[in-house]
């Protein structure tokens, strides 16, 4: 039997719910998954937003998440594709959202769109945790 290889990838900043609810979807999926850790999204992307935890940080707390067997850290979205080209994956998880959108690696590998049928989000967190704080 062959083992089914997936793989993801975000920066997981502010890991919350809906990280590990994707998570838990891709490696019901999959026998081995292995997430790839974005460093920082802005160095080649400036409409996304600098990560408030560090790599290391994030780097932690996924290991703490029972569903990833693999972490690979990349900078950049050509240090992404270098990784996607060279490790044996069966299976890409990409959210829904990206159905009908280009996303670095497309047409490499199979791919599985994890449901979005949740309200948690890192911008949503960011927002309570910001409101939180200036009601003080």
């Amino acid at each position: 039997m062959t083992c089914r290889v997936g793989f993801t990838c975000g920066a997981f900043d502010l890991l919350h719910a809906g990280h590990i609810v994707m998570l838990r979807e891709a490696k019901n999926n999959c026998d081995y998954l292995i997430v790839g850790l974005q460093t920082d999204p802005t160095i080649d992307r400036q409409e996304k937003n600098s990560p408030i935890q560090s790599v290391y940080e994030r780097y932690i707390q996924l290991r703490g998440v029972k569903y990833i067997d693999e972490i690979i850290p990349y900078d950049t979205e050509q240090s992404l594709l270098d990784l996607l080209e060279a490790t044996e994956i069966h299976l890409r998880f990409v959210g829904e959202d990206y159905v009908d959108r280009e996303f670095t690696g497309k047409g490499l590998h199979e791919v599985f769109y994890t449901s979005r049928q949740h309200s948690f989000s890192t911008t949503q967190l960011r927002n309570r945790v910001n409101e939180n704080s200036s009601n003080r």
